[in-house]
């Protein structure tokens, strides 16, 4: 009987060695789980963090663009050049008439 005793306690030591592997294994691979998954949720945070300050830069170029062809030198350049309006037909007043009659739409004083 105390042999058998004998043959169980190396067996279970064993068994106790092969459970603590598997545990520490086991948590290795947590490890470098979470390590992997952190990594990569910093590679997105960047190239979200990057695009971001694409669209902001964007944002402001045509922001300039905007403010640029709305200028009033830029209109009125254009009027003169591609339209021939001259600097006079600025001070002049268009009255429109609610008729509809004779074709003519209104007067220019």
């Amino acid at each position: 009987m105390n042999r058998a005793r004998d043959i169980q306690k190396p067996h279970r030591i064993g068994l106790r060695w092969l459970v603590l592997i598997l545990v520490l294994v086991c948590e290795l691979m947590a490890h470098a789980w979470v390590r992997t998954e952190a990594t990569q949720s910093m590679l997105r945070i960047s190239k979200t963090q990057a695009e971001i300050q694409k669209t902001i830069s964007y944002r402001k170029a045509l922001s300039l663009e905007r403010d640029r062809l709305k200028s009033d030198a830029r209109i009125t350049r254009i009027a003169r050049t591609r339209l021939g309006l001259s600097s006079d037909i600025f001070n002049q007043t268009v009255y429109l008439s609610g008729e509809l009659t004779g074709g003519s739409a209104g007067e220019v004083n």
